[in-house]
């Protein structure tokens, strides 16, 4: 197993709820382990995800 770091943008829905977020991380092909949020702006959530490679 093999963990990466990434820094990844998605819409901004301005409601961040777990299920959204996980949900766009899933559709990009990614495994979070765990992530946040680190930056907001009007049309994207900037995400800093681990990503869980098997």
């Amino acid at each position: 197993m093999q963990a990466e770091s990434l820094l990844i943008k998605i819409p901004n829905n301005d409601n961040p709820t777990v299920e959204y977020i996980e949900k766009e991380l899933i559709k990009r092909n990614i495994n979070p382990l765990r992530w946040a949020i680190v930056g907001v702006s009007d049309k994207m959530y900037t995400i800093s995800v681990t990503d869980l490679k098997v």
